[in-house]
């Protein structure tokens, strides 16, 4: 059972929510986004110092900012401490969310903290919308599906890591990449977006349902590229006419992009599972 799915379908259908079809909320001029990061969950102690606990839970969280095409301005925190956390390991942490925050230009406004059995983060960060804003419900046929980096790598490391082998400390697995300058420069041609983080075709039968299209692949996609999850890539679509002009600005940045599919209307579903369910 999709718990989460069943969960936020009972709100919706209560009528006490806004439109829930978003990596975040669009209220007036500003874009609200919100996620856990969670013990035993989305990281254990054994694979994550930390630093990185801290940076990577700041990051997934501006990755869906930065997916709506919103600078991220302020954040808010909530934390459970586990009840083993020493001085310098707060310290480490704390040290963490600073280093992003300062190199997003993100300020702290306020949050919560508690002592628990194990370490949970909850951050809600919201930034002014500028004119143009990247949404989900924007995915049409006829229009080309890009994303940007690789896809494959997180899937093939965390195999790696619970085998018992070390990563790289640059892994994507515990520092995703994203692409900030080159997503704002792109905002003019965008039509659908959003990031992936539960894995391509997952995300793809997001857009399938919400959009009722389905996809005509340009290239085959294989187990790693299909179900890698917490790649924090960019998933979005451009009409035909713009395809030249997005690989000019993407080497301008030098990001990588990948040609994926044409938008066709109908409806497609992929099998695949959540990434953390």
């Amino acid at each position: 059972m999709d718990r989460e799915s069943f969960f936020i379908s009972k709100l919706q259908d209560s009528g006490v929510t806004l439109k829930l079809d978003d990596d975040g909320i669009l209220i007036d001029k500003y874009v609200y986004a919100m996620d856990l990061f969670c013990e035993n969950v989305h990281f254990t102690k054994e694979h994550f110092s930390y630093y990185q606990i801290a940076t990577k839970a700041m990051l997934v969280n501006i990755s869906d900012i930065l997916a709506m095409g919103v600078k991220p301005q302020y954040a808010m925190l909530g934390i459970s401490f586990n009840d083993i956390m020493k001085p310098k390991d707060i310290s480490q942490f704390q040290q963490g969310i600073v280093d992003i925050c300062k190199q997003y230009n993100i300020k702290i406004i306020g949050g919560d903290t508690i002592k628990d059995d194990k370490l949970n983060i909850a951050i809600t960060m919201f930034g002014k919308k500028n004119r143009y804003i990247i949404q989900r419900k924007n995915f049409k046929a006829n229009d080309v599906v890009f994303f940007t980096g690789t896809l494959g790598n997180v899937l093939k490391d965390m195999k790696f890591l619970y085998n018992g082998r070390k990563l790289a400390k640059k892994s994507k697995f515990y520092l995703p990449e994203l692409k900030e300058e080159f997503i704002y420069d792109i905002l003019p041609f965008i039509k659908g977006g959003m990031d992936i983080s539960d894995g391509l075709f997952y995300e793809l039968n997001r857009i399938s349902k919400l959009n009722n299209v389905r996809f005509k692949f340009y290239k085959k996609i294989n187990k790693y590229m299909a179900l890698s999850g917490e790649e924090y890539e960019l998933l979005f679509s451009v009409s035909i006419k713009h395809t030249r002009k997005l690989q000019i600005i993407a080497n301008k940045h030098r990001v990588k992009i990948t040609k994926l599919a044409k938008i066709l209307n109908g409806r497609q579903r992929f099998y695949c599972r959540p990434h953390h369910k």
